[in-house]
């Protein structure tokens, strides 16, 4: 006897739509295990222990330090990196800082390293070290980087997924306070000290690059911050055509912007004693000098607040007296030279 056809048809849309649920549920989990694993992991405590001296060393550093506390944020690449001493700006100053860079940092880099301070300190400054404009490579690799700092800011996992093989190994000697490497190495700059050339040309901005500033630009009026833009003195990473760039941006966003290239005499700058590695970055002798500089001038045109004297400040006291016992036994030489690594992170 012949079957009677069935009443019940299936949808030509259940097994795709199955498909896709089952789809959104494996990335839900995985999202789920890496935002875990990256709370479980505790940079912080492994850059406590001396296991993270890289790139990413700032980014657990900012996670060790008191909520809040912070005054002013100096971003930027490797010439902020080491370019301004919170230390001594706390000294001179009373305010309190923290280098929240990278070295060679692209701005997209920059960008997502403060999206991950700000939620650690809310500052009243910020500080933006303008060379980082310059930072780029191809498209295609800028591209890439811009989407594994957006991927490694939710995931932190995936920054710190190779501290593994810090087990077992000794502990970095490098101090850090608050962001900031001591140098005393002295390496002279021989060239041309008029480096700053009259010239009307400009050195291209590539967009990508442009884009991300502007993102950090909105982050911080996003969140009532100031910036200031400026440009350490550099004979090796500046010369007129870039600083004409620089200056055409910083008064397109209608920023403050401060060319130290313009004042290294007024500042005192002695380019046979004050650089590490010939005029690229400034050794501590020369940051001595630029921090007392930027100093005077955010006391005379900013209302930061004075912290010292002030009980709930008395670990920068502390802190002050280490960083001067650092600079005594770093006298002449870097961290670089001692663990032989040439890289400025």
């Amino acid at each position: 006897m012949p079957q009677e056809p069935s009443t019940i048809t299936k949808s030509k849309y259940s097994v795709p739509i199955r498909s896709a649920l089952k789809i959104i549920a494996f990335f839900m989990i995985l999202a789920f295990l890496l935002v875990g694993a990256g709370i479980l992991l505790n940079p912080g405590q492994w850059f406590l222990e001396g296991r993270i001296k890289d790139r990413n060393a700032r980014d657990a550093e900012i996670t060790t330090i008191p909520r809040d506390c912070i005054d002013i944020y100096n971003i930027g690449n490797s010439l902020a990196m080491v370019g301004i001493s919170p230390m001594d700006l706390w000294k001179d100053e009373g305010f309190t800082s923290f280098n929240l860079c990278k070295g060679a940092a692209k701005t997209s880099e920059a960008y997502y390293l403060l999206k991950h301070g700000l939620d650690y300190q809310h500052p009243d400054l910020i500080l933006i070290e303008s060379n980082m404009l310059f930072r780029t490579d191809d498209p295609l690799s800028d591209l890439g980087t811009g989407l594994t700092e957006f991927f490694e800011y939710y995931f932190p996992f995936c920054r710190y997924h190779n501290l593994w093989q810090a087990v077992g190994s000794a502990p970095s000697l490098r101090e850090y306070y608050m962001g900031y490497l001591i140098s005393e190495h002295i390496l002279p700059y021989t060239g041309d000290t008029g480096y700053l050339k009259p010239t009307d040309e400009r050195k291209k901005i590539e967009r990508l690059s442009t884009y991300y500033m502007d993102r950090i630009l909105r982050l911080c009026e996003k969140n009532d911050i100031d910036v200031i833009f400026y440009s350490l003195c550099s004979p090796k990473c500046y010369d007129t055509t870039r600083l004409n760039s620089i200056r055409d941006y910083a008064q397109s966003r209608g920023l403050t912007y401060i060319d130290l290239n313009q004042n290294w005499e007024e500042i005192g700058i002695d380019w046979s004693h004050d650089t590490r590695d010939e005029g690229d970055h400034l050794n501590e002798y020369g940051v001595a000098k630029v921090t007392s500089y930027i100093g005077n001038f955010l006391r005379e045109n900013y209302s930061l607040t004075d912290h010292r004297g002030e009980p709930e400040y008395s670990d920068w006291d502390t802190l002050y007296t280490a960083y001067e016992k650092t600079l005594e036994k770093m006298e002449g030489v870097s961290y670089y030279m001692l663990e032989g690594d040439e890289i400025y992170d």
